[in-house]
C-alpha cells in the first residue's frame, strides 16, 4: 500500500506544481501574450489611419501647389490701377472696329476686394447685332480680366437689326 499511495501523493503533488506553475507563470504569459496583440493591432490601426492622413495631406500640397499657380495665373492678368484708361481704350477700339457707336462709357467708384479691385463701367452702344456679337468675343479676348455683370439688348426701333445695349462691366486691377 505504501507504493500506491506514494505514488498517489508523487501525482497530486506534481499535479500541484503544475497548477501552481500554470496560475503563476503560464496564466499571466498568456494575459501579457493577448494585451500585447490587442496593443499591436491598435498601433497597426493608428498606422493605417496615420498614412491616410498622409496621403490626403500629399494630396492637399498637391491642391495647394494647383491653387497657388492658378492665382499666379489670374494675378498676371490684373492690370495696374494706372492701366485701367488703356483698357478702356481698347475697350473702345474694339467697338469702333465692330461698326459700334459708343453713346457713353461711364465710370463708378471702384469696388475694393481682399487681393484685387473692380472697376465698374457702363457702356451704351449701338449698332448691328452681329457687330455686338463680335464686340463680346473681342472682349474676351482681352488679355486682362473682364466680366460683364449685366447686359440690356433692345432693338432699334429705328433700324431692322439694329440693337441698342446697355453693358455693366468690370474691369479688376491689382491694389
Amino acid at each position: 500500500m505504501k507504493g500506491p499511495i506514494r505514488i498517489f501523493i508523487t501525482v497530486l503533488g506534481m499535479a500541484g506544481v503544475a497548477a501552481v506553475v500554470a496560475v503563476l507563470l503560464i496564466v499571466p504569459a498568456l494575459r501579457r501574450t493577448e494585451a500585447d496583440r490587442a496593443a499591436t493591432q491598435d498601433r497597426r490601426a493608428q498606422l493605417l489611419k496615420l498614412q491616410r492622413v498622409a496621403a490626403l495631406i500629399s494630396d492637399l500640397q498637391e491642391e495647394i501647389g494647383r491653387l497657388q499657380e492658378a492665382l499666379t495665373f489670374f494675378e498676371d492678368r490684373l492690370p495696374e490701377e494706372h492701366e485701367i484708361d488703356v483698357i478702356l481704350r481698347e475697350v473702345w477700339l474694339i467697338a469702333d472696329s465692330q461698326s459700334l457707336t459708343p453713346r457713353s462709357i461711364r465710370t463708378s467708384k471702384p469696388e475694393t476686394m481682399p487681393r484685387y479691385n473692380s472697376q465698374p463701367i457702363t457702356l451704351s452702344l449701338e449698332g448691328p447685332f452681329e457687330n455686338f456679337y463680335e464686340f463680346l468675343l473681342g472682349l474676351e479676348r482681352l488679355p486682362r480680366l473682364t466680366k460683364v455683370r449685366q447686359m440690356q439688348v433692345t432693338k432699334s426701333p429705328l433700324a431692322e437689326g439694329v440693337v441698342q445695349v446697355d453693358l455693366l462691366m468690370d474691369i479688376f486691377f491689382e491694389k
